[in-house]
C-alpha cells in the first residue's frame, strides 16, 4: 500500500532529524560549557586613596620677572674701547670699571687748562697782594678772577666728559654677554650688555583685567613656571591706581625670593578669584569624561562567588579645579574610599578587577 510507504519515508526523516537535533544539541551545550570555563573580562589598575582637600577658585595671567638691581649698559658718548676689564659672565665689583673709551685728548685738553687755571690763579695771588698798596688796578684783578671762573667751568666740562668715557658698577652683579672687543668703536647710546644684581629677590609684574579680582598691597599670589610647576608664594607691593584705556587692566607688582629665576622670564601668576571650598583632591589621571561629564571609578568589594574579589563603581563628579598633577572635585566620594589611578581609561562600570599596587597618600 502506498500509505504505509509514505509512513515509512516520514518516520525515517523523523528518526534522523531527532537524531541531528540531538547531536547539534549536545555541541552547543559543550560550547556553552567551554565559553563558562573562561574567566568574566576583567582589567588590571593601582588605586589611589581619595583625599579631604580645600579649593579656591583661581585664575592664571602672564607675568614678567624683574630684577630690582639690573642695567642696561649703553655708552652715552660715542668712541673706541681701550679697556674691558671683565669678560662676559664675570662677577663686577660695586664701583669697578665695566668699559673704558679712549680719552687721551680730552685728558690733554683738561692737562692745559689747568696749567693754565694754575697760572691765573698764581696772577690773581700776586695781584691781590699789591692791590693793597694801590699798584695795580681793579680792573685787571676782576679779569683775572673771570678769567679763573672760565677755567674752572671749562675743567668741570672736560671732568664730565671724561666721567662718561667709564661705565662703572652702581651695584655688584654679573655681567651679560656682549660682542665687542678692544678697539672697537662704540656709537652713541650702543648696547654694551647687561648687569644683574646679586641680590636673591625678584619682582614680577603683571596684569589684572577688571573685574576679574581686586588686589592689594600685602596679598598673596602664587607664582609658577611656564610649565605650570609651582615656583612659590610672592607678597603683592605695588598696585596701580588705574586702568589702561586699551585692554581696561591694571598693573600689579609682587615680590618673591627666587634666585633662579631670570630677569625678563615670562611666568604664570595665580589670583585667587573666589573663597576656599571644602572638596576632595584625586589623581588627575583618575578623573575620565564620557559624553555625560567627568566620572571617577572607586574600587568596591564584588559579590560572593565573583571571580575576583573587587570591581569597578562608576561615580559622576564635578571637577573644580586642578593643581599639581591633582583634580579637586565635588560628588559621590569620600576619603575613605579607593578610586582606580593607572589604567583608569580602560574601565566602565562593573567591570571586576585586579589590584596591582596601592599609590599611597601624600
Amino acid at each position: 500500500m502506498k500509505w504505509r510507504a509514505w509512513l515509512i519515508t516520514a518516520l525515517s526523516c523523523l528518526t534522523v532529524t531527532a537524531v541531528l537535533a540531538g547531536v547539534k544539541y549536545s555541541q552547543i551545550a559543550q560550547a556553552m560549557a567551554f565559553m563558562e570555563s573562561f574567566p568574566p573580562p576583567s582589567e588590571t589598575i593601582t588605586v589611589a586613596q581619595v583625599r579631604s582637600d580645600s579649593w579656591a577658585p583661581t585664575r592664571l595671567l602672564s607675568g614678567t620677572v624683574r630684577s630690582p638691581e639690573h642695567l642696561v649698559i649703553a655708552t652715552e658718548i660715542p668712541g673706541r674701547v681701550v679697556q674691558l676689564p671683565f669678560h662676559s659672565g664675570d662677577t663686577v665689583p660695586k664701583g669697578a670699571a665695566i668699559v673704558v673709551l679712549f680719552n687721551d685728548d680730552l685728558e690733554a685738553q683738561r692737562t692745559a687748562l689747568q696749567a693754565d687755571l694754575n697760572l691765573v690763579n698764581t696772577q690773581l695771588e700776586r695781584n691781590q697782594t699789591l692791590e693793597a698798596d694801590a699798584l695795580v688796578s681793579r680792573d685787571q684783578l676782576d679779569t683775572l678772577t673771570a678769567q679763573t671762573l672760565s677755567l674752572t667751568a671749562q675743567i668741570a666740562v672736560l671732568n664730565a666728559r671724561l666721567s662718561r668715557m667709564t661705565v662703572r658698577a652702581p651695584f655688584t652683579g654679573t655681567l651679560g654677554i656682549y660682542p665687542q672687543r678692544v678697539g672697537d668703536l662704540m656709537h652713541l647710546s650702543e648696547v654694551l650688555t647687561t648687569l644683574t644684581g646679586l641680590n636673591a629677590e625678584r619682582w614680577v609684574d603683571f596684569k589684572v583685567p577688571q573685574g576679574l579680582a581686586e588686589l592689594s598691597v600685602g596679598d598673596t599670589v602664587t607664582i609658577r613656571d611656564i610649565t605650570g610647576n609651582a615656583i612659590g608664594p610672592a607678597k603683592v607691593i605695588a598696585v596701580s591706581d588705574a586702568f589702561a584705556e586699551g585692554t581696561r587692566t591694571y598693573d600689579v607688582r609682587a615680590a618673591l625670593q627666587a634666585a633662579g629665576l631670570r630677569h625678563g622670564a615670562l611666568v604664570q601668576v595665580a589670583v585667587s578669584i573666589g573663597p576656599r571650598e571644602d572638596v576632595l583632591s584625586v589623581p588627575a589621571r583618575s578623573v575620565r569624561w564620557d559624553p555625560e561629564g567627568p566620572h571617577a571609578f572607586v574600587v568596591e568589594t564584588s559579590e560572593p562567588g565573583a571571580h575576583l574579589p573587587h570591581k569597578a563603581s562608576l561615580r559622576r563628579v564635578e571637577v573644580r579645579g586642578e593643581r599639581d598633577g591633582r583634580f579637586f572635585i565635588l560628588g559621590a566620594l569620600s576619603p575613605d574610599d579607593r578610586i582606580a589611578d593607572k589604567g583608569a581609561f580602560k574601565l566602565n562600570d562593573q567591570i571586576l578587577l585586579r589590584v596591582q599596587a596601592e599609590v599611597p597618600r601624600g
